[in-house]
């Protein structure tokens, strides 16, 4: 419903790829009230390993090594069990790290599956051979969120930090596609690949993808030490306009990661009310929609957000949610200007993520915004 209305808004077109997956589309979405960054609203991610066959230069849970207190397989049904405690919480995201390398991985899904969760498998999919896409099917995994950098297999294998990923990559790709999977493609945007960004959208779009999470690189994780692979303010705003502009030539949907100015930049373009879009919009999903869980239970807002509310494994997932740290979060009226008074603030918030990371207030304004700027050349609104 939530596409449906941006669509009719913007000249979108629902693609006959959304019509023919209609059925395994509505379960993922299940239980969504919101759409903004990160897609659908609201889903637990859980980080069930940082074990990694991969060193990606940019990854925000610095994967390799396993975490510590990284919760058994006991520990984990437990913290799986814990979440039906949401009603809302349907659909349930392993990441890593990489998933597939923890051994019990498929004990995990089937059970997590068994207490009525569609699960999605966030993956570098370099690990997904034919048999392991067969299992992922039978086990109850409906869609693979695999990271893909560059048309260029020799810059995204300098990315991902292992020769031959890019290769792998699309193998596995095929092999999800081939069981009748969901595929959604995880783009990171930096100084890397920012050109080829559109390029990178059409060939993802080509490949069958239905949604592109588009992460705009924050320096968090490994990442921290590579502050030059961030966009400048200006940067990000040439890119909300070239992303809004290349949305109408594709058939997969686009959300942009850690940069939800971008949903009020294509509200305000849109010939939709705000006052309508506001109820199914929502830009940044920190504690609204997103609940991750680290590697040992704990709940962050966001994966780019380290702050605790609870631990999963400790008690039940409702409590966390309900938590004081996540209703403050909610509360935009509790965001500093100029976010605050902004008339996009339901359909945007900023990046809460940024504002943290940048002054260490999670309810500062966004230091990438730039909206102001480019509406005023630009907006119908």
């Amino acid at each position: 419903m939530v596409l449906t209305l941006l669509s009719r808004g913007t000249g979108w077109k629902l693609s006959r790829r959304w019509i023919k997956d209609t059925t395994s589309l509505f379960k993922i979405a299940a239980g969504a009230t919101h759409y903004g960054c990160f897609g659908y609203a609201v889903h637990p991610v859980f980080e069930v390993t940082s074990m990694c066959n991969l060193r990606c230069i940019h990854c925000h849970a610095k994967g390799g090594l396993p975490y510590p207190g990284e919760l058994d397989t006991e520990g984990a049904k437990r913290a799986i069990e814990n979440l039906t405690t949401v009603r809302n919480f349907r659909t349930l995201v392993f990441t890593g790290g990489e998933p597939i390398v923890r051994r019990d991985i498929f004990e995990l899904t089937e059970f997590a599956s068994s207490l009525g969760f569609n699960v999605i498998y966030a993956t570098n999919a370099t690990l997904i051979s034919r048999e392991v896409a067969r299992r992922m099917a039978r086990s109850g995994v409906v869609g693979a969120a695999i990271s893909l950098d560059s048309v260029n297999p020799e810059k995204h294998d300098w990315f991902r930090g292992v020769s031959g990923a890019w290769r792998k990559a699309l193998e596995g790709i095929k092999n999800v596609l081939d069981e009748g999977m969901y595929l959604q493609i995880n783009i990171t945007v930096s100084k890397m690949n920012y050109e080829e960004v559109p390029d990178l959208i059409r060939f993802s779009d080509k490949l069958g993808a239905h949604v592109i999470l588009l992460y705009t690189f924050i320096p968090f994780g490994r990442g921290e030490i590579y502050q030059k692979l961030s966009l400048t303010p200006e940067e990000y705003a040439k890119l909300v306009e070239k992303v809004a502009e290349v949305q109408g030539d594709v058939e997969l949907v686009i959300s942009p990661i850690a940069l939800p100015w971008y949903y009020a930049y294509v509200v305000a373009h849109s010939n939709l009310p705000l006052k309508v879009v506001r109820r199914f919009v929502t830009g940044c999903i920190s504690a609204r929609g997103m609940f991750y869980i680290k590697p040992d239970g704990e709940v962050w807002p966001c994966p780019f957000l380290p702050l605790s509310a609870g631990n999963v494994a400790k008690q039940p997932a409702i409590e966390i949610w309900n938590s004081m740290l996540f209703k403050r979060l909610r509360d935009r009226s509790n965001l500093e200007e100029p976010c605050r008074s902004c008339i996009f603030r339901e359909v945007c918030g900023g990046c809460r993520a940024r504002a943290y990371i940048e002054t260490g207030n999670p309810f500062a304004a966004d230091p990438t915004c730039r909206l102001r700027d480019i509406l005023l050349k630009t907006a119908k609104f």
